[in-house]
Order: structure tokens, then C-alpha cells, then sequence
């Protein structure tokens, strides 16, 4: 089970620990809405998020790290209201430790933040913390898993920052659940 780890005064210490979250053998966290979900929450675009990877890439990254910022490479699957999917991969840069934030490459394409929660799941929150930073190229609030910045890059599929679409919980689940190809692939 992945837990947070404690810091002075028994408070959880934000982000995670990219090996308990995503050992070398690799893990997958997802969720799918259900009808039921979605009816209550009318304009929730989200109809599944998968979110899975390694750590094995990182830890030998680290050994570098005084040359590049170590970073946890996974992909990102997001289903889409429509029937479509966009799918890419994430950078999530570890900082004393913890990563706190995943985003493309691409700064036009945002980010999340990415918190451990004491009950194994992993949360992800929409918070358009991207394109709020001074000179900020981000394309559009919200993030993106497919997008690449102009003039070559495609647009992609974004998920807004609103209520309906801000934080998603996610359950760890067998490495073959965020493999399958989802909805419209």
C-alpha cells in the first residue's frame, strides 16, 4: 500500500515517493465513471483516467541528477464524454525526493498535481496551476495528455479546470487494466 509519508507534527508530506507508487515492475491506477457518476455530475468530460508507469527509468536517472533533473516518465490516458480518448506521456520532476507535479513536456499542454493518499489511491488535481505562471504559453486552462505546442504541435484534448473535472481518485489496479486500449482506440 502507498501511504504519504509523515513530517513534523504528524501531517502528511505532499506528493509521493516514485517507487512506492510506481515500482520497477511498474503499476497502473485508474477510474472509470459510471452512468450513475456521470448523471450526478452532468459536466464531467472525464468518463475514465489511467495513469501508470515505472520508476526503474528514474532510478537511474538519479545517478545524473547533478547534469538533469531526475523525472518519472508515465502515460496518461483520459476518455473523453465524446467516446474519444487521448493518450501521451508525462513528466512528473522529483524535487528532495517527492514528486508533486506531472505535465507534458510541452509547456502549452499544463499539468496536475499528483498527491498519495493514505488509502493507496493516488489524486489528481486539475488545478491550471501551468497557466497561471508568469509567461505561461499554456495553449488552454487545464491539461492536456496529447497536446504539443505551435507551430508544429497538434492542439490535443484538454480536461477544463471547472468543478465538474478538478480532482480525480484513482485506485491501483493489476498493470493490465491501464494497458488495454480504452473507449475510441
Amino acid at each position: 500500500m502507498l501511504a504519504a509519508a509523515p513530517v513534523a507534527g504528524g501531517a502528511r508530506a505532499a506528493g509521493l515517493v516514485a517507487e512506492r507508487a510506481f515500482p520497477p515492475a511498474g503499476a497502473c491506477y485508474a477510474r472509470r465513471y459510471d452512468a450513475a457518476h456521470l448523471a450526478r455530475h452532468p459536466g464531467q468530460v472525464v468518463t475514465g483516467l489511467h495513469l501508470w508507469g515505472s520508476s526503474r527509468d528514474l532510478i537511474g536517472l538519479r545517478a545524473a541528477s547533478g547534469q538533469v533533473d531526475p523525472e518519472l516518465t508515465l502515460t496518461l490516458r483520459v476518455d473523453f464524454s465524446d467516446g474519444a480518448s487521448a493518450q501521451g506521456k508525462v513528466g512528473c520532476a522529483e524535487v528532495k525526493g517527492r514528486i508533486r507535479r506531472c505535465g507534458r513536456e510541452a509547456s502549452c499542454s499544463g499539468g496536475f498535481a499528483v498527491e498519495a493518499l493514505p488509502d493507496g489511491r493516488l489524486e489528481i488535481v486539475n488545478d491550471d496551476a501551468a497557466s497561471r505562471e508568469p509567461g505561461s504559453v499554456a495553449a488552454r486552462p487545464g491539461f492536456s495528455p496529447d497536446a504539443a505546442c505551435p507551430p508544429a504541435g497538434r492542439a490535443g484534448r484538454f480536461v477544463p479546470p471547472d468543478a465538474q473535472n478538478r480532482v480525480f481518485r484513482l485506485e491501483r489496479l493489476p498493470l493490465a487494466a491501464c494497458t488495454e486500449p480504452g473507449p475510441g482506440r
